[in-house]
């Protein structure tokens, strides 16, 4: 019996060795480079201040957050992150279904297959720089730009300044293109993991490939959508301004081009602001892209589970 409470007493003392090695210090870290920084760009998002710690901040309350909330330039980048959004969700959600299904239930050998998933992989491991500057020069302007080179072989003269005048469509395009692989192979591991004796039964009962899919396969994976979903949704909200910052750096014409993530970074910027304390006004900025952001996820989250229930 004593030998049993000291093994006990051991193996309590390693699972605590354990936890504290893999969770404690996991947790420390995260406190101090997540929590932390957050609640410190909260706490001066209330103050005047230029970034500048010789000049000592003024406490101004809610002012700053004001001042975002009433800037038609904030609003119409919230309205153009919305847009690159939805873009992004519907053209990658049908080409993921549509490439993770071609892959898995048309029977391609493994060359085939590897192939496929590595072409299709690609733009994800390209970095937004080089993405960014292929596609520029795609839709320069002028004779230069290979979509007016195109267009030109129809119609002589044609010249359309496709950045300027179309830049949110092209923008959604753009990060729509580079962020399919990731998603396309979670969606074909879920797909291997439904039964194939569903399938067999659905085709001796006259089901043809589209009936399997909305039947079977999408509510078989629909776990997976609902990830890819949420996913595409905060990681546009709050990272459109890398590719954003590629093809119009200032925000476009008028606010055009401009984004949550461009706002808070432009208005950090002493020699671009026009407030007082840039940079906690950009803090302020920062702290409702971020309740924008967490609360529209969420409440997809929501949407998707109720869809879930139904299916």
């Amino acid at each position: 019996m004593k030998a049993l409470k000291i093994k006990n007493s051991n193996m309590t003392r390693s699972r605590w060795i354990f936890a504290g090695i893999f969770g404690g210090i996991t947790l420390v870290i995260y406190l101090i480079f997540c929590v932390y920084p957050l609640l410190d760009s909260i706490y001066m998002s209330f103050f005047n201040w230029n970034g500048y710690y010789a000049i000592k901040p003024d406490w101004i309350g809610f002012e700053n957050y004001k001042g975002v909330l009433t800037d038609e330039i904030f609003w119409r980048a919230v309205k153009n992150d919305f847009i690159i959004t939805l873009i992004k969700e519907v053209v990658i959600i049908f080409l993921v279904v549509l490439f993770a299904v071609t892959l898995t239930r048309f029977k391609l050998n493994k060359a085939e297959s590897a192939f496929y998933k590595f072409v299709f992989y690609i733009p994800n491991i390209l970095s937004v720089i080089i993405i960014g500057t292929i596609w520029r020069f795609i839709f320069l302007s002028g004779e230069t730009g290979l979509m007016n080179a195109f267009f030109g072989l129809f119609k002589d003269g044609f010249d359309v300044d496709w950045i300027t005048e179309y830049p949110i469509p092209i923008i959604g395009f753009v990060a729509s293109w580079c962020g399919v692989g990731l998603f396309m192979l979670t969606m074909i591991a879920s797909i291997n993991q439904v039964s194939e004796e569903l399938y067999e039964a659905a085709k001796v009962d006259g089901a043809g490939e589209m009936k399997q899919l909305w039947y079977i396969t999408m509510p078989a994976v629909w776990l997976q959508v609902t990830f890819i979903v949420v996913s595409i949704l905060y990681q546009s909200l709050g990272g459109n301004f890398a590719i954003v910052n590629i093809f119009a750096p200032t925000g476009g014409i008028r606010g055009n081009s401009m984004v949550m993530g461009l706002y808070v970074y432009l208005y950090g910027q002493s020699n671009y602001a026009t407030v007082p304390g840039p940079v906690s006004f950009s803090y302020a900025a920062a702290v409702i892209m971020l309740i924008i952001t967490a609360s529209v996820s969420l409440f997809v989250k929501y949407l998707m589970g109720k869809v879930e229930e139904r299916l």
